[in-house]
C-alpha cells in the first residue's frame, strides 16, 4: 500500500467516521473504494446469490431478488439501526468490523454449496 499505516480504507464510513470524530483514528490518507464496480451488486449465478461487499443494508432491503429468493435477509437488514445507518453501512464493513448490531444479518449469510 502506497501510504502504509497512515492510510485507512473508506467505504460506508459507518465505523471509521465515528472513530475519527472521537479522535480514536486520525488517518493521514483515506482511500475511497466506493467507485469499484466489482464490489457492488446482487446477482444470481449458477444457483447461488452473490452479494458484493459494498452493498448497503438499504440495498439489501430494496433488492427484488433477495425479496423473492431469501426474504429473511432483507427483513434482517431492516432491523439494523436506523435509515441513516442502513444507507451508509456496508455488508463488507459489517463483516470486517464484527459489529454486534449486525449479528442477525451476518448469521443469515452462509454458503449453500455442498
Amino acid at each position: 500500500m502506497q501510504h502504509g499505516d497512515e492510510a485507512k480504507i473508506f467505504a460506508g464510513g459507518h465505523s471509521l467516521l465515528p472513530m475519527m470524530k472521537l479522535r480514536f483514528a486520525e488517518p493521514g490518507h483515506l482511500i475511497d473504494i466506493n467507485r469499484i464496480p466489482e464490489l457492488k451488486g446482487i446477482r444470481e449465478e449458477g444457483g447461488l446469490i452473490k452479494i458484493g461487499a459494498m452493498i448497503t443494508e438499504s440495498e439489501l432491503i430494496d433488492s427484488l431478488l433477495l425479496q423473492q429468493k431469501v426474504p429473511l435477509l432483507p427483513e434482517a437488514a431492516r432491523q439494523i439501526a436506523d435509515p441513516q445507518v442502513r444507507n451508509c453501512g456496508t455488508l463488507g464493513g459489517d463483516i470486517a468490523h464484527g459489529d454486534p448490531g449486525t449479528t442477525t444479518l451476518l448469521s443469515l449469510l452462509r454458503s449453500t454449496r455442498p
